[in-house]
């Protein structure tokens, strides 16, 4: 959906800036008409002196006041129109390259969760589903890591929302600062997150997650909830271009309970 919707606004935009575009032409088209009147008017009362080879030029032309004057308040409410047009034409152009940026920035917040910084379920389908086609153009390799909070709602329930609030915000941070700038971390919502690893084998991606569960070994020694020890599920897929991507995601859903199952004491909260 949000990628059909940027789609169309671009159509649009490209459709009125070749509107702008368009009224710019005509503006110069008009412009150089009333040139070419004026020196074809000049041109006429040269001509005859031309065409006799006169050495010096004299015009015997008789102009009242009245038409005289109203000729240059012709010329001149034109060329104010023009310059009137011009700054009108210029304010549209920079109104639609407002209008672009502003779309562009909304776009790109629609995409994005507030709590954790990371990006939101909008972005699967555009962002994953364009990796997925590049796997299948390039033959390239895409891992998924599916990552989920253990004993997440012990959290909300020990010491409270805001605290489990923290934990997710902790966590986002923490993921974004394990991948590289290529890849893409997703909350898929509640406690549950998803690293998509571009241009990664299967060494690669478990290197990822070991240094993502280093990081949340550091987390602990200095946590703000003493009494409460952050751990991750961790399920590794790698992306079959064959597959849709419900598949996958389930896939990888599926390997990280699995892990989770097998912590001690384990329990899917």
């Amino acid at each position: 959906m949000q990628q059909q919707q940027s789609r169309t606004f671009s159509r649009q935009l490209r459709e009125r800036m070749a509107a702008i575009e368009k009224q710019d032409w005509q503006l110069w088209i008009l412009a150089l008409l009333m040139v070419a009147v004026l020196a074809g008017g000049f041109f006429f009362v040269l001509l005859p002196s031309v065409f006799l080879g006169q050495r010096s030029i004299q015009i015997n032309a008789s102009i009242s006041p009245q038409l005289l004057l109203g000729m240059l308040v012709l010329v001149m409410m034109f060329i104010a129109y023009l310059i009137h047009k011009h700054f009108q034409i210029r304010a549209l152009r920079m109104q639609s390259l407002s209008d672009a940026w502003t779309s562009e920035v909304s776009h790109i917040q629609s995409l994005v969760d507030p709590l954790t910084q990371a990006l939101n379920r909008s972005a699967l389908e555009e962002i994953l589903g364009r990796e997925i086609k590049r796997v299948q153009r390039r033959q390239s390799t895409l891992f998924f890591l599916y990552i989920d909070v253990n004993d997440f709602k012990d959290v909300n329930s020990r010491f409270g929302h805001l605290s489990g609030d923290l934990v997710l915000a902790e966590v986002g941070g923490l993921l974004k600062r394990c991948v590289r700038g290529s890849d893409y971390v997703i909350r898929m919502g509640g406690d549950e997150f998803l690293a998509a690893l571009v241009d990664t084998d299967l060494p690669g991606a478990e290197t990822v997650k070991g240094r993502i569960n280093q990081r949340v070994e550091e987390w602990n020694l200095s946590s703000p909830l003493p009494e409460f020890q952050l751990s991750l599920s961790i399920g590794v897929q790698e992306v079959d271009a064959a597959r849709t991507l419900d598949e996958v995601l389930a896939e990888a859903d599926a390997k990280m309970y699995s892990e989770k199952k097998s912590r001690p004491g384990a329990g899917r909260a």
